[in-house]
């Protein structure tokens, strides 16, 4: 028993060291203001999933609202809302290899072997002469974590106001450090329009 207590904090240790630290740069955040926030409200964090995952965000959001003077309480007439998802990647590049072209014959009845064309030049995708300097398919835009905020009126219906943080697929996305990190940004700009910013310039 002792041994596999060392080494899993063996194992943690070396997770922890190897895992790069999240910086506040390598979060993006967005808001839009719709009308003024009412002063003096209490607010209401609202889930429509009691999955383990989002009791813990809604926990986190109720901790940071207090945190900015807010009071937490059911039935309030500001209601907050949020959303966590993953994005997937978007791709592009690719395609044959047109160094070599393999085509049947007109002949169909499979005696004929097939025509080979070895390409030399080819101003598109490259040839002998002029290798495609593309490597290959390529990610032109990350696959993303993200996490949507919104708060409305409970008495009109009406969206007050709307904001959102983003971050690359490449730094870990689980876990409360990052989601404490990108929900902080969304508390502290409540009723703000931010537009492509960095928590750390703020």
């Amino acid at each position: 028993m002792r041994f596999s207590v060392l080494v899993f904090s063996a194992l943690t240790v070396s997770a922890m060291i190897s895992s790069p630290p999240l910086r506040a740069d390598e979060i993006e955040i967005n808001a839009v203001s719709f009308f003024d926030i009412p002063s003096n409200e209490t607010v209401s964090v609202e889930i429509f999933d009691d999955a383990e995952e989002i009791l813990e965000l809604k926990k986190i959001f109720e901790d940071e609202l207090r945190d900015k003077g807010y009071t937490i309480a059911d039935k309030s007439r500001l209601i907050l809302s949020f959303e966590a998802r993953d994005t997937s990647g978007k791709w592009s590049g690719g395609g044959p290899n047109r160094l070599i072209d393999l085509s049947n014959t007109e002949n169909h009845t499979g005696k004929d072997a097939p025509a080979v064309r070895l390409n030399i030049f080819d101003s598109e995708r490259g040839g002998i002469l002029n290798p495609k300097r593309d490597k290959g398919i390529t990610q032109v835009a990350p696959s993303e974590f993200r996490i949507d905020a919104v708060i409305e009126d409970r008495q009109n219906g009406k969206r007050l106001w709307q904001g959102w943080t983003i971050i690359a697929e490449s730094v870990e996305t689980d876990g409360p450090a990052l989601h404490r990190a990108m929900i902080k940004p969304l508390v502290d700009n409540i009723g703000k329009t931010v537009r492509n910013d960095k928590p750390s310039a703020q």
